[in-house]
């Protein structure tokens, strides 16, 4: 039988001390497992900042570097349009200009009127009354976030289709200069061209002068079922008109291209691409349920693609060179260039956020404070982290 001095456990006393003890270590435990969460969060915010920065700079730097490229033809001096004024030309396709602004003056509010670009509200250029090449496919101006800068960068495609000659009355083909009556330009190009279809602005250039214009007629290859342009055949050439009989009745003819400029075989036909950045709800869901910000880009007669997550405003000012020495002598919001063509080098700032929460206070920027489903009402932070990133670009093609 067992002494009753041998039979030993934990007082009640000691099991309080080490329940205490334990709870104590276990918290401590949970803290350093919150902290650690909290720190990997905070770090996966912080690089998803700097990519979204360093794509955000690149996408729109591109462009910069881009803009006013006109093949080996450079200067506005001989530059013409048969679409006259020349002011009348499409918004996404006037090449006098490789880079244009708006710059944001309040709430909801940009110099110049933002109706001035292809949008959802107005009918778009000339291509939604002749074709409806484009329609649908504008700048829904009401998302466009408040207080931060557009700016749209134009220049011609870097595939060129080179100029054969044109059609004559008899049906033959005629090289040399530009023909005077109204037979179609041919030009020369391989196989799957899908650079530009009937309707489209394009520009004739060689190195010493262009002219801009529309395409009136193409050869018939056939549209596919999502309506672009068919695959030409191996070997096939071109065939593109410039016909008297345009519901513009701007000298839209071929014999008025020859009376503005006239081109040889070394000329080339180009389309005209253009590209405009703007900050606009994106189409996903942070952490929280609230929709981020985020950099959108409009491509010509395509529909807006949303390119980076995150973006939350985006700031631009244009360095001008008043003395023609190439190095800017000041720079300006977009509200205050009175010349384009003086443009030569571009500043871009962009704000950039964490998309989701990460406990962060720092204070969304205008357009994130006004934009629906950005942040919760009646919130002071939002639990996002930011960074502006900013660099200066030069432009190649200015003048």
């Amino acid at each position: 039988m067992l002494r009753r001095s041998l039979v030993k456990g934990f007082s009640l006393v000691e099991l309080m001390i080490a329940l205490a003890l334990g709870s104590i270590i276990t918290t401590g435990v949970v803290q350093l497992f919150v902290a650690n969460s909290e720190t990997h969060n905070l770090l996966v915010g912080q690089s998803r900042m700097q990519e979204s920065a360093r794509f955000a700079l690149e996408f729109i730097g591109r462009q910069v570097r881009q803009a006013g490229y006109r093949g080996c033809f450079s200067s506005n001096d001989q530059l013409n349009s048969t679409i006259n004024p020349p002011a009348s030309l499409p918004y996404e396709f006037d090449l006098r200009f490789g880079i244009e602004g708006f710059e944001a003056t309040g709430v909801k509010n940009w110099t110049p009127a933002l109706t001035a670009l292809p949008n959802t509200d107005e009918p778009l250029s000339v291509f939604a009354t002749i074709n409806g090449y484009g329609a649908g496919n504008g700048i829904n101006i009401g998302t466009v976030a408040s207080g931060s800068d557009l700016v749209t960068f134009r220049h011609l495609s870097q595939t060129d289709a080179r100029l054969g000659g044109f059609i004559a009355d008899d049906g033959s083909l005629q090289f040399g200069n530009m023909p005077t009556s109204d037979e179609p330009i041919v030009v020369g190009i391989l196989q799957g061209w899908a650079e530009f279809d009937q309707d489209h602005i394009v520009m004739i250039h060689d190195c010493e002068k262009a002219t801009m214009f529309r395409v009136t007629t193409a050869n018939p290859w056939g549209r596919n079922a999502d309506d672009s342009p068919g695959q030409a055949p191996a070997d096939a050439n071109l065939t593109i008109g410039h016909d008297e009989a345009d519901i513009d009745a701007t000298r839209n003819i071929t014999r008025q291209l020859a009376l503005i400029n006239t081109f040889g075989t070394d000329a080339a036909v180009s389309a005209i691409e253009s590209h405009t950045f703007y900050v606009a709800p994106g189409e996903g869901v942070n952490n929280e349920g609230n929709t981020p910000l985020s950099l959108w880009r409009k491509s010509t007669l395509e529909a807006p693609i949303e390119l980076v997550e995150g973006v939350e405003d985006l700031q631009v000012l244009y360095g001008a060179d008043t003395d023609a020495d190439g190095i800017p002598n000041q720079y300006l919001p977009a509200n205050l260039v009175a010349d384009w063509t003086t443009i030569v080098t571009v500043r871009v700032t962009v704000v950039v956020n964490s998309v989701d929460t990460v406990g962060g206070t720092t204070m969304p920027t205008l357009g994130c404070e006004v934009q629906e489903g950005c942040v919760d009402d009646g919130e002071t932070f939002d639990g996002l982290v930011r960074r502006s990133f900013s660099q200066t670009i030069q432009l190649r093609n200015h003048g």
